[in-house]
């Protein structure tokens, strides 16, 4: 096992190495000059450009970005006011992970439970109603859902017509993150109730599972002791994309719902003059918690199924 977690952690580094130097040179490569303003002086142009090391060579840079990384450090914004990165970040990074780690933890556990009870209800109203539910969630796009929810309103044909409501959204208050949650939430809920029903199905059809009840153990142990923890392997599998996926998802669901995370600032940072230092730090941040949620998830599958630390 400990042989395996090294492995792993030896191959995250260039994985992570390799994100980095393709986020500096898709940024490097957008079409944007950030000191291009006619009305400065070339001296001030020029020294601009020195003090944000964009005369060195691009080698130079990628270099001087990994070291700055490193240290935590990610340069001045090139908006208005030359705030360090960090700092932008800083304030408001919390919101984004708070929005989609409440999520996320909200679709598991709703999806979980909806994916078990649909697999022991094979086939049956129950099993139905859960399936057409999660197939009706997977179809409907999260901007959609958000919009709804915010605009409170929805229009029926007649004779219902128009029908208004009105749920909580923003951040000011536990309440009030209740919808951005429940929204962003909704997005994945379906994979894991799919996943789940799917691995539990095929592992109630597996010998172990009938030599247990064979043996006289109990059938609930049965469920939850073998057949639920050899399904949650393919779960754990893909809840490192799905986590992804809500990161990413997050961002609109933010500009929607008015939500302070790190989102509006990273879209304010595409508008001329494109604040580079902003798009690299954020897109580099991302990268690295998805490779550090890849290898987590590699950790807890090699303990739910120890062969895989052995192959």
């Amino acid at each position: 096992m400990v042989t395996y977690i090294l492995r792993r952690l030896f191959w995250s580094i260039p994985v992570l190495l390799l994100a980095t130097l393709l986020a500096f040179v898709l940024v490097k490569a957008m079409p944007y000059e950030p000191f291009n303003d006619p009305k400065l002086a070339p001296s001030v142009r020029q020294n601009l450009r020195e003090l944000y090391g964009l005369d060195k060579s691009g080698a130079a840079q990628y270099a001087d970005f990994l070291t700055d990384f490193v240290q935590g450090d990610f340069g001045l914004s090139t908006k208005p006011g030359n705030r360090p990165v960090r700092e932008i970040i800083t304030d408001t990074l919390p919101a984004t992970m708070v929005l989609g780690g409440l999520s996320f933890f909200f679709s598991a556990m709703i999806g979980i439970t909806l994916g078990v009870i649909s697999a022991l209800r094979h086939n049956g109203i129950i099993d139905y109603a859960i399936t057409f539910f999660a197939t009706a969630a997977f179809a409907l796009p999260s901007f959609v859902v958000a919009t709804l929810w915010v605009s409170g309103k929805v229009y029926l044909p007649p004779p219902i017509g128009v029908i208004q409501f009105e749920f909580p959204y923003g951040w000011d208050s536990w309440w009030d993150r209740v919808g951005p949650i429940a929204v962003l939430g909704l997005a994945i809920m379906p994979y894991f109730t799919r996943l789940v029903r799917a691995s539990m199905l095929e592992a109630l059809e597996q010998e172990y599972v009938t030599t247990a009840r064979a043996k006289g153990l109990p059938w609930r142990r049965t469920v939850f002791r073998h057949a639920l923890r050899n399904s949650m392997i393919p779960t754990v599998t893909n809840a490192g994309p799905l986590f992804a996926f809500v990161l990413t998802g997050s961002f609109i669901i933010e500009r929607i719902m008015i939500v302070p995370g790190v989102a509006d600032q990273f879209i304010e940072s595409f508008g001329q003059p494109i604040d580079s230092r902003m798009v690299l730090a954020t897109t580099v941040l991302l990268s690295a918690l998805i490779i550090v949620l890849n290898l987590v998830v590699d950790l807890i599958v090699a303990w739910l199924d120890p062969r895989v630390a052995n192959d």
